[in-house]
């Protein structure tokens, strides 16, 4: 099992960007407590699958983040997310962050870690 230790909980986990983002953990005294990644919602635009740990039996906790890192979401079922209430958060924050891309279909976006801009070059 100490062999397997990073493969069961790993330190970071890999956002469709490829950035490794570090998974904070809860305190091994609170059980219902899940693992959390903060990460910024532009990352993981198409991500279906919620990532789950320790052998599949722990889904991650995602807090999505607006583009300065404010907590936009707290989800552990992306698949509802990106089909729900993710409009209601594109309504609000593309006229706050217009330099970022908030787009009707987050299925058929590319996830990106940069501005429009930067990413259109």
């Amino acid at each position: 099992e100490a062999a397997r230790f990073d493969e069961l909980v790993p330190e970071r986990l890999e956002v469709p960007t490829g950035s490794r983002i570090r998974i904070a953990y809860p305190a091994p005294d609170d059980p219902d407590a899940r693992p959390v990644v903060a990460v910024k919602l532009q990352e993981c635009f198409g991500w279906a699958e919620t990532p789950r740990l320790v052998d599949g039996r722990v889904p991650v906790l995602f807090h999505l983040l607006s583009p300065v890192g404010h907590p936009l979401a707290v989800t552990d079922d992306l698949n509802s997310f990106w089909s729900g209430p993710y409009a209601q958060v594109r309504a609000e924050m593309r006229g706050r962050y217009p330099k970022h891309p908030w787009p009707e279909d987050p299925w058929a976006t590319a996830p990106t870690r940069h501005t429009k801009n930067r990413s259109a070059r």
